[in-house]
């Protein structure tokens, strides 16, 4: 699937949106998985507005949100920004 990844840095509102070809999706992996960490999730955030990458990033929750869908159907897989 081709993955359509919508996610917001929750300090300032700001979203980041990106396409992730051929994706095997998998919601625990974003529930509770790596992908639930913010430090995975500030990775996303920045590759997808191409910006630099820390050398370091903070785990934790929360200062990340994400809402997933398939960016071929628009069919709606996880959200957390609403």
């Amino acid at each position: 699937m081709n993955l359509k990844l919508e996610i917001r840095r929750n300090v300032d509102g700001v979203i980041a949106t990106d396409i992730w070809p051929g994706f095997n999706y998998n919601t625990y992996w974003w529930e509770d998985g790596n992908a639930s960490c913010d430090c995975n999730r500030e990775l996303f955030f920045l590759r997808a507005r191409k910006e630099d990458e820390p050398e370091d990033t903070r785990c934790g929750t929360g200062r990340f949100s994400v809402r997933l869908s398939d960016a071929d159907t628009g069919e709606l897989l996880y959200d957390e920004l609403t």
